[in-house]
């Protein structure tokens, strides 16, 4: 169950399409009102960019524009505009690291300076300090639109209190009882596969992407709450709708108005921010519609679940949820909040880190014989170890989240690679870069931006900073993912059940899969299709 820290910097742009029929897979491809003003929010603008403008001017503490990077094109927009058209999501970010370093300067609207980070000394400080460093203010207004007061979007004492609570859900003994639940979706999920393919008679390539996310949502689902969503039979529920596109839709094109609205939430008092929610903008609408329709799923978790029957000691989600309702340490708002946190942390991300892996296999068939060849030998997954290497190269080339956005919450000297310092204000926007950080050169080598699971036989890395295998995928520190372990059994469960069913192959002539620019999660999109949304396309054979 992938954390949801990955709204990055430019996260409050994103959008989804909820419609219904075949529209569901695209993207608008219309160009959006490019300029600043809009009849809608212009005098908005105008006002909030006069204000923020003196703030800044008389209320700044010493900046951080001594530190290098590349030059703001735009007082209003700085850099969000380029960061979006971007072919390939981390180019410019990759080649900006390469010029400037591991700690550089963008520019963010109204002349915000940002630090990007993927300096690992730097980092280690940002996730295990004494006094955390704070999500932004942005990213915790979107997550309250879409999932209210759970896990991801709570004040650090809340989130001690909530996660102590939900700890027993995953415990090694709960993991043990969902390994046949894993099991029992895979063994669905081939079996309809194997139908599907047959039944279609070509071997045309098929967006393996439907599939992942279809046995993602099923496993969540019943390991997790005990609730069947039946995707993998045919059930095209509400939420499985919505959940297939939440991280990609009409943002390939936002306004100005969009992107300077992600600033305003960043930078306006807290008890203010709810006003925002009166914005009519596109994401504000569609956020709150998937927020409702997770509440909507959530209720009827609750409504199926007995709380007399709860077992004391270990249990799943919905079972300590309802020992802690009982008891009074939770209340019904926040039993819903993290029934949706789940739904949505660990559902899309899930199908399209299992989509990136098969992608990787599919260019490199010779490694899907070894981790066949290891699965003929055992049942014990933890031992496999090529079969272990490429699920964390491919958390590593395409991590959940493209960066974690904090903010200072005190004035602050952060500690850099090689003995140098730098002094920051109380406040300062820190780009957590997740991408960055999993491709340094000096970390992984010279080799970095390729995929070779053989860097992790005997690798010994410099730093000790993430939760698994040393990468930031799944965070790091007191707010790191409290489902790693079932998100990396999940993906162990469904590789073997597929690379043993089945052999996969990219299409004929090839196929580039991009990072989608405009999510806030690395999700895929073909070269040249983004308008058909997110895909990986793959030839895919049955074996037996």
């Amino acid at each position: 169950m992938p954390n949801m820290g990955f709204f990055r910097h430019y996260a409050a742009g994103f959008s989804l399409n909820i419609a219904s029929g075949p529209c569901m897979n695209t993207l608008p491809t219309e160009h959006l009102e490019p300029g600043i003003f809009s009849p809608m929010g212009a005098p908005f603008i105008v006002i909030a960019s006069f204000l923020v403008y003196l703030l800044h001017r008389w209320f700044k503490r010493p900046s951080v524009k001594h530190v290098k990077g590349p030059s703001s094109p735009s007082f209003w927009l700085g850099h969000e505009r380029v960061l979006r058209d971007q072919n390939n999501a981390g180019d410019l970010e990759t080649k900006w690291r390469r010029e400037y370093g591991t700690l550089y300067r963008t520019g963010g609207c109204f002349g915000q300076d940002v630090l990007v980070v993927c300096d690992p000394k730097t980092l280690e400080h940002v996730f295990r300090s004494s006094h955390p460093y704070l999500k932004s203010q942005d990213v915790i207004f979107i997550l309250d639109l879409i999932v209210g007061k759970g896990l991801s979007s709570v004040d650090e004492e809340t989130h001690h209190r909530q996660r102590k609570i939900l700890n027993p859900a995953f415990s090694p003994a709960q993991f043990r009882k969902a390994q046949a639940i894993f099991q029992h979706c895979c063994d669905k999920l081939v079996n309809s596969m194997k139908e599907s393919l047959t039944a279609s008679g070509t071997n045309e390539a098929i967006n393996i992407l439907q599939w992942t996310s279809k046995v993602a949502l099923d496993i969540i689902g019943l390991a997790s709450f005990r609730y069947d969503f039946g995707s993998l039979d045919g059930r095209n529920t509400e939420l499985g709708q919505v959940m297939r596109h939440l991280f990609t839709a009409s943002q390939s094109n936002p306004t100005a108005f969009e992107l300077i609205l992600v600033t305003l939430m960043r930078m306006l008092p807290h008890s203010t921010l709810g006003l925002l929610r009166l914005i009519p903008t596109r994401e504000i609408r569609l956020l709150t519609s998937v927020g409702t329709v997770a509440k909507k799923t959530a209720r009827e978790v609750i409504a199926g679940h007995d709380e007399a029957q709860a077992p004391e000691g270990d249990g799943d989600v919905v079972d300590v949820l309802a020992r802690a309702r009982l008891a009074g340490k939770m209340q019904d708002d926040e039993i819903e909040a993290q029934l949706m946190t789940f739904v949505v942390a660990g559902h899309e991300t899930s199908s399209t880190s299992i989509a990136w892996l098969l992608y990787e296999l599919a260019a490199h068939p010779e490694h899907q014989s070894i981790i066949r060849a290891e699965l003929r030998q055992s049942n014990d997954y933890d031992s496999m170890s090529f079969l272990n290497a490429a699920i964390k190269e491919a958390l590593r080339l395409h991590p959940i989240a493209h960066s974690l956005i904090r903010t200072a919450p005190h004035d602050d000297v952060l500690p850099l690679s090689g003995g140098k310092t730098l002094a920051i204000p109380k406040g300062q926007t820190l780009v957590c870069s997740v991408y960055l950080y999993n491709r340094l050169p000096s970390l992984w080598g010279d080799d970095a931006e390729e995929w070779n699971p053989a860097r992790f036989f005997e690798q010994t890395l410099p730093v000790s900073l993430g939760v698994y295998a040393n990468l930031m995928t799944f965070s790091a520190g007191s707010r790191s993912c409290i489902g790693w372990r079932f998100a990396v059994m999940e993906m162990q469960t469904i590789l073997a059940n597929l690379i043993l069913h089945f052999e996969f192959s990219l299409p004929e002539g090839g196929v580039e899969v991009l990072h989608f620019p405009g999510s806030p999660g690395v999700v895929p999109i073909v070269k040249g299709e983004a308008r058909l949304g997110t895909q990986v396309p793959l030839r895919v054979r049955v074996l037996h």
